[in-house]
C-alpha cells in the first residue's frame, strides 16, 4: 500500500466522531467508578479544599484508601477507552471501514488524557448536571455515568452519525 492510498484511506469523519464517543465512554467509567467509595465523596464535599488533610485523618480514612480511590477512577477512565476503541474497531471491520481510524482515535484520545487536555476540568460543570436533581452521592454518580455511557453509545451506533462517516469514506476495505 502506497502512502497516497493509505492517507486517502483515511476517514476524519470517523476519526472525529468515534473521539468524541470514546470521550463519553472515558468519563462515564470514571463517574461510576466512584460508586465504589461514595462516602469518601461525600466527605470530601464536605469539607472544602482546605481541610481535606485533616477532616481524611479525623474519619480514620488512611492514605492506601485514598490512593485506591483515585486508582480505581484513573483504571476506570482507561477502561473506557480501551471498551470504546474494541467497538471503534468493531464497528470498522463490519461496516469495512479503514481500520487504522480506530487506532489514530485511541492515539489522540490517549495522549491527549495523558496531558490532561481532554476538556473535563471545563465540560463536567455540563455533563454532570442530570445527577445533581439527586441528594444521594450513589444516585448522583450512577445518573451521571449512565447518562455520559449512554451518550457514547449512540454517538457510536446513532445511524444519522453512521451515515456521516459512511459519506466521508472514500474508499472501502
Amino acid at each position: 500500500m502506497t502512502l497516497h492510498n493509505f492517507i486517502a484511506r483515511l476517514n476524519w469523519r470517523q476519526v472525529a466522531i468515534h473521539f468524541i464517543a470514546t470521550w463519553f465512554f472515558m468519563y462515564s467509567f470514571q463517574t461510576l467508578a466512584v460508586l465504589h467509595n461514595t462516602n469518601l465523596v461525600d466527605l470530601l464535599r464536605q469539607t472544602g479544599k482546605d481541610n481535606v488533610t485533616k477532616a481524611l485523618s479525623e474519619n480514620k480514612i488512611s492514605a492506601p484508601d485514598w490512593i485506591y480511590f483515585t486508582m480505581w477512577r484513573d483504571f476506570a477512565n482507561i477502561t473506557g477507552l480501551l471498551i470504546a476503541f474494541i467497538i471503534s474497531l468493531t464497528i470498522s471491520f463490519k461496516r469495512k471501514w479503514f481500520w487504522f481510524n480506530s487506532i489514530l482515535v485511541i492515539v489522540f484520545v490517549y495522549t491527549l488524557n495523558w496531558f490532561d487536555l481532554l476538556g473535563w476540568t471545563y465540560l463536567k460543570k455540563l455533563f454532570l448536571t442530570p445527577g445533581e436533581m439527586f441528594n444521594n452521592t450513589t444516585l448522583e454518580f450512577l445518573t451521571n455515568g449512565l447518562f455520559l455511557l449512554a451518550l457514547g453509545l449512540l454517538t457510536f451506533f446513532l445511524a444519522k452519525t453512521n451515515r456521516f462517516i459512511a459519506i466521508g469514506n472514500k474508499t472501502n476495505v
